[in-house]
């Protein structure tokens, strides 16, 4: 069994029941509050820097009070047994950072073995993103979402690896090694919630949990051949959970039948006062989106939209025949097809790469707090997070600090327009996805422009182009997410490496968009 420990590297810092006080601030100096002042863009002089400096330290004294005065969260009374660093022996496909068994109540998920991805906190249990530099940091407090897994009945089995801070789309920037793929060990699973899908696939997890902020949940079910949701945007509470852009961050499901999928979407939706955005769920269907599936829709009375930019030159011709057997199918039994366009697609890209990597330098700067949502916070995690972070930084991989520092850059040289610029390209690709709805009951896609790709072949330092791919593999993923669309993915159930078939739906038409996603399996498997 792994020792684990958590650092802090504050004055006269001590832990009370999980939280971190320190009994007085030591002062600031002159070049400190300088160093500050660049940061907000002010050019103090020296003698305005010592002017400044005595007010902020008369303010600081009165802060320390804080500390007594914030009593930490109490954990929920559970105990988590077996907890381990599992090895090659243990987890052949390196899906999991922490194997643990934690059992919950009576429930719907009553008999599913349960994975929860490691920026998903789990009280007692390390949370580590994916990174070494986060090794030492506990929660004490569950998310939300393991809050509602356990009251469903399920029974948590582990946190699975992902890419670190969840950016990647291969798994190979996570900081234990990369997962590989129970389909084909000498390939990736897919990231950034690799290790999701790849328990899920391999069967060591009924369902799993992961984030979708640019494809992170669809990519790796679709190369894994599972089933991946990504609801709406806000339909999954995000307390407890660790950001990269939380404008575009959903929290989503892994499952090998949509039924199941769905299942754990009911479970873990709905609306939490600790995250504002997920007020929107009562919109969504969730909470009887399972129910649901048993009317799934004949598909004679479904009608589908394929939008050309989704299935362009960048698709394969082994991923393309593989979809349009999969769209004969559909048509074959009855349902109707055509064409349909997404113009701002192409553009996508760029569009993405501004909003997550401006949010994702605001959260490093910040040290990870969940400024948009309004707590109780867990102490123990945000004071251990934040002094890893401020000992230890050094450690991240070259992806989580290239991507930093261009949001940095945008941030800082640009003032931050480029990132107003693509949120409100968000609102002309929302128009454009209603547009391509308009008497559809879905978009239809390949999920992935390829199969998944060998160990080592997408380049080590870019989230972007992979050999023979002049596109980010993320680019039939993405869209969903700046619209903030439904989107799942299901396995085409042909021979060969896992191939997937997305649809998406309108916002908030959830439960509508697993109905058509069942009907698909169906026609599969006849």
């Amino acid at each position: 069994m792994c020792e684990w420990y958590v650092l802090y590297d504050l004055p006269s810092a001590v832990t009370t029941e999980g939280s971190l006080v320190t009994p007085s601030l030591p002062p600031v100096s002159p070049d400190r509050v300088a160093e500050a002042g660049e940061s907000l863009g002010f050019d103090l002089t020296d003698a305005e820097a010592e002017r400044f400096t005595d007010s902020v330290n008369a303010e600081l004294d009165g802060y320390a009070a804080l500390d007594e005065l914030a009593s930490p969260d109490a954990a929920r009374d559970v105990t988590v047994r077996d907890v381990t660093h599992p090895g090659e022996g243990d987890d052949p496909h390196n899906a999991y950072v922490t194997r643990f068994v934690l059992d919950g109540a009576d429930g719907p998920l009553a008999g599913l073995d349960v994975a929860v991805k490691d920026n998903l906190a789990v009280a007692g249990v390390p949370m580590t993103c994916g990174s070494r530099v986060f090794e030492g940091v506990i929660p004490r407090r569950n998310a939300v979402v393991v809050d509602r897994l356990l009251d469903a009945g399920a029974r948590l089995v582990g946190k699975t690896n992902m890419d670190e801070l969840a950016y990647g789309p291969t798994s190979e920037t996570s900081g234990f090694g990369p997962v590989t793929n129970p389909a084909d060990a000498d390939r990736v699973a897919g990231g950034s919630s690799s290790g999701s899908a790849a328990a899920v696939a391999e069967g060591s997890a009924d369902l799993a949990l992961g984030s979708d902020t640019g494809g992170s949940v669809r990519i790796p079910a679709s190369f894994c051949g599972v089933v991946g949701v990504k609801p709406t945007w806000g339909t999954v509470p995000r307390d407890g959970f660790v950001d990269l852009a939380p404008s575009l961050d959903h929290v989503g499901t892994l499952a090998r039948d949509v039924e199941t999928a769905a299942l754990g979407l009911d479970v873990v939706g709905g609306y939490d006062p600790r995250d504002p955005a997920s007020a929107i769920a009562d919109r969504t269907g969730v909470g009887a989106c399972a129910e649901a599936l048993s009317s799934a829709p004949s598909p004679g009375d479904l009608s589908f939209g394929v939008p050309d930019e989704l299935l362009a030159d960048h698709v394969s011709d082994a991923v393309r025949e593989r979809f349009e057997a999969a769209v004969s199918s559909l048509e074959a039994a009855g349902a109707t097809v055509e064409a349909v366009s997404l113009p701002t697609v192409a553009d996508a890209v760029y569009v993405w790469n501004a909003i997550t990597n401006v949010e994702f330098a605001a959260a490093l700067r910040r040290r990870s707090l969940p400024l948009d949502r309004p707590g109780p916070y867990d102490l123990a995690r945000l004071d251990a997070t934040a002094a890893q972070q401020s000992t230890a930084g050094v450690g991240f991989g070259d992806v989580v600090r290239e991507r930093a520092l261009v949001g940095a850059v945008l941030l800082d040289r640009y003032g931050g327009r480029h990132y107003t610029r693509a949120r409100n390209v968000c609102a002309t690709l929302l128009a454009e996805f209603e547009a391509a709805l308009d008497g559809h009951d879905a978009l239809v896609a390949p999920t992935m422009p390829v199969v998944a790709p060998e160990l080592g072949a997408q380049k080590p330092h870019s989230y972007g182009e992979s050999e023979g791919l002049d596109v980010p593999l993320a680019y039939n993923t993405r869209p969903a997410d700046l619209a903030g669309v439904p989107a799942v993915t299901v396995p085409d159930g042909g021979d060969g490496l896992p191939v997937g078939v997305q649809f998406v739906a309108g916002r908030c038409e959830d439960r509508a968009l697993l109905r058509v996603a069942r009907a698909f399996e169906r026609v599969r498997d006849a």
